[in-house]
């Protein structure tokens, strides 16, 4: 597989090879994008639907980006496709600058909901259309990703409604189950169908998270949800989901989000399934280096790190934490800056 865009890519695949085998080269994995030329002007989307989901925008945006930006280290041009979230099973969408939602519509278990997705579903035909123009446009430059599709537990809660959700772990568990393990089913159905577009052309896997994967069936997991509830309850009807998913799956990272999250790791870090976990401390908490404690705690469970770090704190890490299985996200102001941070961090081992 070639890549314009990535002017280093033999050398770097072979160092994210090794993050997944928790081996190491000479360095840790350091993905580190920087500036090098202004980019192309691209015209503006006339809304913010056409900004996510107008197949020919979308691609074109992420074309002019990746061409002028370097992609240091292990950094690899991939996209984030927001589109994903129109596979809504007809429950309205919202778009707006930053993300798409969708409204919940399952308003009673009286009767069941008739959560079907099929090849005629109008929001999986709008996610195909998106991930082919991206194929075509990236073919031998960039990374079209997997994109951002609910993951089942999360895609339930959403269209139940949260707080709905979390009731209905209480008064109906046994409805609740069958709505997951249908939207599960579902989503098994999805991947396969994406992932087969994705792969007839590319090697690997890459997703919202840009951290390329070697082998086809890799995704980066998730469950929002699961901040609102205990870890009996997560035991009871996330966890099964998670490790069904990560049977399925080759290569799995865990997004973990925010501290309220974090009463879940022990009980993660005991699914063999789950090879690394990326750590986002939620908006107003520290950052960075202050969690030093908890990767350490990550690594001495045996499972890698995915970790966003300002450039100055780079080499810190590099010295505290093990470099088998660390990937670490970050940026510079230019390239140079990217390849002397690389320098310093290969001398450091």
């Amino acid at each position: 597989m070639e890549l314009a865009y990535k002017h280093n890519w033999p050398e770097a695949r072979r160092r994210i090879e090794a993050f997944w085998n928790r081996e190491i080269i000479d360095r840790p994995c350091l993905s580190v994008p920087a500036p090098e030329k202004r980019a192309r002007p691209v015209p503006p989307p006339k809304d913010f639907k056409t900004k996510w989901t107008d197949p020919d925008y979308v691609a074109e945006r992420y074309d002019a980006s990746h061409e002028a930006t370097y992609f240091g280290g292990e950094a690899v041009p991939n996209t984030s496709l927001m589109v994903g979230y129109c596979l809504s099973y007809g429950a309205p969408i919202h778009y707006a600058e930053q993300t798409i939602w969708q409204e919940p519509i399952i308003r009673s278990w009286d009767p069941p909901p008739d959560l079907v997705v099929d090849e005629n579903d109008p929001g999986l035909q709008q996610v195909e259309k998106v991930v082919a123009r991206c194929l075509e446009v990236s073919a031998g430059k960039w990374m079209t990703s997997f994109p951002n599709i609910h993951q089942p537990n999360d895609h339930v809660a959403v269209l139940r409604g949260s707080a709905e959700f979390c009731m209905d772990m209480i008064d109906h568990p046994d409805e609740l189950k069958r709505c997951m393990r249908r939207v599960l089913d579902n989503w098994f159905v999805v991947y396969e169908r994406i992932g087969a577009m994705l792969t007839k052309q590319q090697e690997g896997m890459v997703t919202w998270l840009p951290v390329w994967c070697p082998w086809p069936r890799h995704k980066t997991l998730q469950s929002d949800i699961s901040c609102a509830i205990s870890p009996a309850m997560f035991e009871e009807f996330i966890a099964p989901e998670l490790e069904e998913m990560c049977d399925y799956l080759d290569g799995v990272i865990y997004h973990l989000d925010g501290p309220d999250a974090l009463q879940h790791l022990d009980r993660l870090l005991s699914i063999d399934g789950i090879h690394a976990i990326q750590w986002t401390p939620g908006a107003g908490k520290p950052e960075g280096l202050a969690w030093l404690d908890l990767y350490r705690r990550i690594q001495a469970a045996g499972k890698g790190i995915v970790i966003s770090l300002k450039y100055d704190e780079v080499e810190t890490a590099v010295r505290e934490l093990k470099p088998e299985g660390l990937f670490i996200l970050t940026s510079a102001p230019s390239p140079d800056a990217a390849e002397a941070l690389l320098d310093k961090a290969a001398a450091i081992l």
